[in-house]
């Protein structure tokens, strides 16, 4: 089975090239919370995606915080629209950096 993984929360920043993506890790029949950084280059993709399965407009859920020269954006789903995506689809060409946590 492919991995599948359900997006709570994407934090990311205008002075940072890494893209922070929390929620539910699917693995066969093992669920389990985690988080995922990946490159701002895959955002637009990542977005694009969730846009297609969800149908909404992700910048819908967008806050976003000013901190001096920092800008924080949050993207936070309620639980009825978070949508599964493949490990795939959210990591594309970075899939080789993908590690595995043991606990």
């Amino acid at each position: 089975m492919n991995k599948t993984f359900k997006i709570q929360h994407i934090w990311f920043n205008n002075q940072d090239s890494d893209v922070s993506i929390s929620g539910l890790m699917q693995d066969d029949v093992l669920f389990y919370e985690t988080k995922l950084v990946i490159k701002m280059s895959r955002l637009n993709g990542v977005i694009s995606n969730l846009q297609k399965a969800t149908g909404l407009e992700v910048s819908d859920f967008m806050c976003r915080y000013e901190f001096g020269f920092i800008t924080e954006y949050q993207i936070s789903f309620p639980e009825e629209l978070q949508e599964a995506l493949s490990i795939d689809e959210l990591l594309g060409d970075q899939e080789g950096v993908l590690k595995k946590i043991v606990a």
